[in-house]
């Protein structure tokens, strides 16, 4: 199922992949574990999918924290704007996660939405397990139409 949320301002820390879509997955996996590593003090775990800058993708691997929370050594911080997201539940194999995100495209197009280039994915845990996770895709503030 596919829905609609809205979301306050997030504030994601962790620590940032920027890096070729074929070096992705291994900077991703190394990202994790310094986050794991780390003491956050936080189960609230995210990944922040960025858009594409320079040729390389952007990912923030990280935790939930308040916008006051002090950043540990080698993170750093995004804060996300208010906005509505498109959202839906991958359950099973992390390799599934991809075709959850598809589907939230697919969605997004056929529906005529257009997306900001931010993704969301909560449900990562230490060890990287497979199991649930929320998907998200922000979509782009519409502006009001005139009448």
């Amino acid at each position: 199922m596919i829905e609609t949320v809205t979301f306050p301002e997030l504030t994601v820390i962790g620590c940032m992949v920027e890096t070729s879509r074929d070096d992705l997955p291994a900077a991703v996996a190394a990202a994790w574990e310094r986050v794991f590593a780390a003491d956050t003090g936080t189960a609230a775990f995210a990944a922040v999918s960025l858009p594409e800058e320079n040729g390389l993708q952007r990912r923030l691997v990280g935790f939930m924290a308040a916008k006051a929370s002090e950043i540990p050594a080698g993170m750093v911080r995004v804060d996300l704007d208010a906005g509505r997201y498109l959202r839906t539940v991958q359950d099973g194999p992390a390799a599934g996660i991809a075709d959850g995100f598809a589907r939230l495209q697919a969605h997004a197009e056929a529906n005529g939405l257009t997306l900001s280039g931010i993704a969301l994915d909560f449900g990562y845990r230490p060890g990287l397990p497979d199991g649930r996770h929320e998907l998200h895709l922000a979509l782009a503030p519409q502006l009001p139409a005139l009448a």
